[in-house]
């Protein structure tokens, strides 16, 4: 391994534990655009308490009526109690919050065991209450390793409530950005490095474009591709032996990949409902049945009279 490289994975570390830790500042993606809620009302903002005057943001996404999807670092070492979820920005006047009954965070995230090739980073949060308000549709999963076969980027849009970088404050709703995406053995930058190649298939990558990326408050945030979501935004590293930091050329951003966790997240929300009903047996072929016994009984009927005749 490189001195650039082991330099750059150091790096890592540093960034994931940032974006572990962060303040939410008044800013909502880097250098993303605004998006409106109501496009967007399975977009959830995250608010976990540190203390009572001081807490640290996240971004989830509604997959189920009472289920909000995120990441595992978000809720690491987190209680129920410290957690309400917002339906879109916190900062909108009367916003509809939900407190947490369950968190369920995925086994295979051990921040101390996996620092820089993180896996599991993803967590299902049980809201509790009424269904939130308004809300008719919640954000599809999808996605499967086929879909980048031959090498092929999917252009994405992601999702969140972190730090723009511009000071900007709408306070109406989020920030979106959108990015090409890429998945492979030989996808992210530093593949090679043996922390990055043990855990790529868990891992979807930005391609970097120098301009937009993640940032602090958009950990758990989605990434959506062919209008489901595949992802769930994870960590960024630097790799190119500079500094990292949000908005900085040379910084990989990673999602992780859904795909890889469907049968552990299915097992808390429940079975996707979307394959096709059954058809039920039309009523019309029960009339016309019922119609064509009636008639052979009174040809019977018919027949038994004539002989009493």
């Amino acid at each position: 391994m490189t001195i650039s490289i082991m330099l750059s994975l150091l790096s890592i570390v540093v960034s994931f534990e940032h974006i572990s830790t962060f303040h939410f500042p008044n800013g909502l993606v880097y250098r993303g655009e605004i998006f409106k809620s109501e496009d967007y009302p399975y977009v959830m903002f995250l608010k976990f308490w540190n203390s009572p005057k001081s807490y640290s943001g996240c971004t989830g996404t509604l997959v189920k009526k009472m289920f909000v999807l995120t990441a595992a670092h978000c809720c690491h070492e987190r209680t129920e109690s410290d957690v309400q979820v917002y339906q879109g920005s916190p900062l909108v006047s009367n916003p509809d919050i939900h407190k947490v009954v369950k968190i369920f965070k995925h086994k295979d995230y051990d921040p101390v065991k996996n620092k820089l090739g993180v896996r599991g980073d993803i967590c299902v949060l049980k809201v509790s209450g009424k269904p939130f308000k308004h809300i008719k549709k919640f954000m599809k999963i999808g996605g499967s390793p086929n879909d980048f076969k031959n090498g092929k980027k999917l252009n994405c849009k992601m999702f969140g409530f972190g730090g723009t970088g511009d000071n900007r404050t709408k306070g109406q709703s989020g920030y979106m950005m959108t990015n090409d995406v890429v998945y492979g053995e030989k996808a992210c930058e530093l593949h090679q490095s043996e922390e990055i190649h043990a855990s790529w298939t868990q891992y979807l990558c930005l391609v970097p474009n120098g301009y937009s990326t993640t940032c602090q408050g958009d950990s758990g945030g989605p990434m959506i591709c062919n209008e489901v979501q595949y992802g769930v935004c994870s960590f960024g590293y630097p790799f190119s032996g500079k500094p990292g930091g949000c908005g900085v050329p040379d910084q990989q951003e990673i999602y992780a990949f859904i795909y890889v966790y469907k049968e552990w997240l299915y097992s808390i929300i429940g079975p996707n409902k979307d394959k096709k009903k059954k058809k039920k047996r039309s009523s019309g072929n029960l009339l016309k049945s019922h119609c064509t016994l009636h008639i052979i009984l009174l040809i019977l009927l018919n027949n038994i009279m004539s002989n009493f005749i």
